[in-house]
């Protein structure tokens, strides 16, 4: 019987210190509040989503995807087409401001998209906003240009660039752009990644897809004095197997079930 109760103790002090664990993660709607679910209330990227996910009082922010427009200004995107999720056709990189103001897109609401000085403005100060930075106009196969670009953010963060964290997934734009920002590189190669952030010392960290990554990587990149954080995290088994791994943070597609099995009260 004392055995008994010696293993239960133990058992329940472990299970205190993974909560504990767990209560330090940092939980971010990706996308808003989640990326092409089918649940949601709203599309991903647009203002609705973002500020729905940033007004969960234990959010710890969003993370959205960013394309440059054709007049400078940076816009809230995902996918490569328009006229994928929208009733736009072409690309972002190509589209005037006046043009993208107008586009909506195709779910019931017909939300509209959305420029990130308009969602730059919804966080609190305890927020931070991961930008997912796509580099690519697919419509010419050609990258975006890199100094319209970094004028595009000095320009267009409005005192929140200590509230920004740039994800990257192009290397040769890493270390410029981590000399004025925390910069994040994105990869779905765990291999690929550490040698990333031994040859890069300028940037943060990783961002990388819950599958591919285990506990004992995520604590490597963590030994690396560098953080670390998991995305496609879909349902509450991914996010429970996304905690055992003891990350820096996640970036949920289901943010209420996220937020609620940290165990934080909402």
């Amino acid at each position: 019987m004392r055995f008994a109760k010696i293993i239960f103790l133990f058992g329940f002090l472990f299970a205190c210190t993974k909560s504990e664990e767990v209560k330090n993660i940092l939980v971010f709607g990706h996308a808003g509040m989640g990326l092409s679910m089918d649940n949601s209330i709203y599309h991903d990227n647009s203002k609705e989503a973002v500020s729905l996910a940033l007004n969960f009082p234990t959010s710890n922010g969003v993370e959205v995807d960013v394309r440059l427009g054709a007049d400078g200004t940076l816009w809230l995107y995902h996918d490569e087409w328009l006229e994928a999720e929208t009733n736009g056709k072409g690309c972002v990189s190509d589209m005037s401001d006046l043009d993208l103001s107008n586009i909506n897109y195709q779910t019931l609401k017909k939300e509209k998209l959305v420029k990130l000085v308009d969602v730059l403005s919804l966080l609190r100060e305890d927020q931070q906003l991961f930008i997912d930075l796509k580099h690519v106009n697919s419509c010419l196969n050609e990258r975006v240009d890199f100094e319209r670009l970094k004028e595009a953010f000095e320009e267009q963060l409005n005192g929140h660039k200590n509230q920004v964290k740039i994800i990257c997934s192009y290397e040769y734009w890493l270390n410029e752009l981590a000399a004025e920002y925390e910069v994040l590189y994105s990869t779905d190669n765990v291999e690929e990644g550490k040698k990333m952030i031994q040859k890069h010392k300028s940037i943060f960290g990783l961002v990388i897809r819950n599958a591919v990554i285990d506990a004992q990587d995520v604590q490597w990149v963590k030994q690396q004095s560098r953080t670390v954080y998991l995305y496609d995290i879909r349902s509450l088994k991914g996010i429970r197997q996304a905690y055992e791994k003891n990350p820096t943070g996640i970036l949920a597609d289901d943010l209420r079930n996220a937020l609620e099995e940290r165990g934080y009260a909402l």
